[in-house]
């Protein structure tokens, strides 16, 4: 675990989400998923062994239990990122710090790209699924396609090479960066750079040249990493801040709806948070009281 003042230092005020989630974690991961199979589903449904109100039931609980699954691992995922941003910091090590940063902000727009709607959509949308988790939904079809398509993406997409799925298929890293660039201006072009020193390319050995005193350039075995980041920090110093809020706060607001369905771990950590600052987070308990 990286060290308190570290993480002040490099994350600011977002720091404080880093307690929050060693106390919601541990409680969600108390849970055990139930999910049936697709094909089993799309079987037992062509055959006529499901009611409609089973068939909703499923359709629901399958949604549910994936939004749990991505708003806990997003949780995980971003603490573990900042962790490593902040070792590598404390010990250094500029190329781990560079790619620990393109990890860090790689996964943030991932996360941020498949979990930004959910909350909302699950509020708006709570008495329906309510209803039908409960199946009490025995003449209409539900349809959970606009929650389960981000969804499916977050949990399942990978690269497939020549054969894309809207779905399933990776988008380019770059454009997962992109959520975080539309909040933080400048967060793509620090991503290019990132990447341009972790991989074999130029700047991948530049960072080991200084300047000597006749002007030349020398290459120095006990390089300034610790110069050099504090230099990307102060050119770039908000963008850990930004990147773990967002994340987080895509993920705990998913956590915070799902409280209404009763299906998964109380977490009574998250009665405390104040979302009067998040316009999504005023949206959705708007969404809820209606």
């Amino acid at each position: 675990m990286a060290a308190d003042a570290t993480r002040r230092k490099l994350f600011k005020g977002a720091a404080s989400y880093f307690p929050l989630i060693a106390q919601i974690v541990p409680r969600a991961l108390q849970h055990r998923y139930s999910f049936v199979s697709d094909e089993w589903f799309r079987d037992a449904w062509n055959t006529g062994k499901l009611s409609v109100a089973e068939r909703n039931h499923i359709i629901v609980l399958d949604v549910l239990e994936k939004s749990h699954l991505a708003a806990v691992s997003a949780l995980i995922r971003i603490e573990r990122w900042a962790d490593a941003v902040c070792i590598m910091h404390d010990t250094a090590n500029f190329p781990g710090f560079a790619s620990a940063m393109r990890g860090l902000i790689e996964n943030g727009g991932d996360s941020i790209d498949g979990l930004l709607n959910i909350a909302s959509s699950l509020a708006e949308n709570r008495k329906d699924l309510s209803r039908a988790l409960a199946g009490e939904m025995k003449a209409d079809l539900i349809g959970c396609a606009a929650i389960e398509r981000p969804l499916d993406h977050y949990v399942h997409a990978r690269w497939t090479g020549k054969e894309r799925h809207p779905v399933l298929t990776a988008k380019a890293n770059v454009d997962y960066v992109r959520q975080i660039e539309a909040s933080l201006p400048g967060a793509v072009s620090l991503y290019h750079r990132l990447c341009a020193i972790v991989h074999p390319s130029n700047a991948s050995i530049d960072w080991l040249f200084d300047l000597d005193e006749e002007g030349d350039r020398r290459m120095k075995l006990a390089a300034n990493d610790a110069g050099k980041i504090g230099a990307l920090c102060d050119e770039f110093p908000e963008v850990a801040d930004v990147t773990l809020q967002m994340t987080c706060n895509s993920a705990l607001l998913i956590l915070h709806v799902l409280h209404k369905f009763r299906l998964h771990p109380k977490i009574p950590e998250l009665r405390k948070l104040d979302w009067s600052q998040v316009r999504a987070g005023r949206e959705i308990e708007r969404l809820l009281r209606s």
